[in-house]
């Protein structure tokens, strides 16, 4: 099965090659491993600059990304047996362009957030040029099935990941707590919380792509931070660092329907930390109260402070949550399992099912980095 993957990614990421290389090094997550279980040419802006005839590339001058991307993807998809886009900012486009030109290429669309009222709109009526809706949101899916009316054989449930060999636990001292992400965070209530508390608290958030969210400009307008409070972005091994010395996470969210914080939460998990999340309608999916974590009153900055020190006080309650989150995730939401899953779906809508690979062997995996590394 030759796929195609169109992915939201820059210049600024490492090649595949080297990404392999760090990884193998314990330096970063096995990013590729999707990209080589499911043979997948990846359409990002590395792609778009290096693989694409001449005159073309001179056209997309023209078009503001990703609708490049969206477009270069049209032109080779008979090159591929099914077209998988990764978030709706890609995959609404694709399906409506698959739709306008009566192409019935196999086409797999990865989605997080489809209630927003213009993507509603436009999957509603593009939603027959997607073969399969993968969603790791139940609140997203019933919205699609129940709200747009989307046939629920269109949609299949998927678990996002965390790298669980990457993100593990580290036998540190912890003398901190952190919280980290951009997207939907209630920072200043954060803040807040811990204001005049003895508990170290580092923020990692900053640029993102070189975008300011103005959830991380949140932060700025709030004044002068307490002095147990920092703030800066973090790079993977760094990142990992701060989990590992954090007694917990904390997860602050703005008020959504959305599953906003999943990715940190499940590398918390996965470091076997405990997680303190806002109470929010759309995260509800990974998250178990008093099992894997915490959840508090959204906005609230006194039950926030609350659980805060009743989880800092105990300590032992803290690693009992983290080992129990350790365990959630090694158990459905490791990367492994998320590539089987997305492949599993890939091979059905392309017909592929005769060329199934056999299931990820993490064990050989890592054998096969450590050979890579050491040759």
């Amino acid at each position: 099965m030759k796929t195609l993957t169109l992915i939201s990614a820059g210049l600024h990421r490492p090649t595949p090659e080297r990404s392999e290389y760090l990884a193998a090094r314990d330096e970063m997550p096995r990013i590729t491993l999707y990209q080589r279980y499911m043979e997948s040419d990846m359409l990002d802006n590395r792609f778009m600059e290096t693989r694409v005839p001449f005159w073309r590339k001179a056209l997309y001058r023209l078009i503001p990304s990703p609708l490049d991307q969206v477009i270069e993807a049209w032109c080779i998809r008979k090159r591929y047996d099914v077209v998988v886009t990764w978030a709706e900012r890609l995959g609404l486009p694709f399906a409506l362009l698959l739709k306008l030109t009566g192409s019935r290429t196999p086409h797999v669309t990865l989605s997080s957030w489809i209630s927003g009222g213009k993507k509603a709109f436009l999957l509603k009526l593009v939603h027959t040029h997607i073969s399969r809706i993968l969603m790791w949101s139940s609140v997203q899916r019933d919205f699609a099935v129940n709200s747009l009316g989307i046939p629920p054989d269109r949609i299949t449930f998927i678990r996002k990941f965390a790298d669980q060999e990457f993100w593990r636990p580290l036998d540190v001292e912890t003398d901190m707590i952190c919280s980290a992400g951009v997207e939907m965070r209630d920072y200043p209530t954060l803040i807040e919380a811990v204001r005049g508390l003895d508990i170290p608290l580092h923020i990692a958030a900053g640029l993102n792509r070189g975008i300011m969210y103005e959830t991380v400009a949140a932060i700025e307008r709030g004044g002068a931070l307490p002095p147990n409070v920092t703030v800066g972005k973090k790079r993977y091994g760094d990142l990992r660092d701060l989990y590992a010395r954090s007694r917990f996470v904390v997860i602050p969210l703005r008020a959504s329907d959305t599953d906003n914080g999943l990715t940190c939460m499940l590398e918390a998990m996965a470091m076997g930390k405990a997680v303190i999340c806002s109470r929010i309608r759309g995260q509800v999916d990974v998250l178990q109260d008093g099992v894997t974590g915490v959840f508090v009153k959204q906005g609230d900055p006194q039950d926030l402070r609350r659980a805060i020190v009743e989880l800092w006080n105990n300590p032992e309650r803290a690693a009992e949550l983290g080992r129990n989150g350790r365990d959630y995730l090694e158990r459905y939401h490791t990367i492994e399992q998320f590539v089987e899953s997305v492949r599993d779906v890939a091979e059905e809508v392309s017909g592929r099912r005769g060329d199934r690979r056999p299931p990820i062997d993490s064990r050989r995996e890592g054998a096969e980095k450590t050979a890579d590394a050491g040759s």
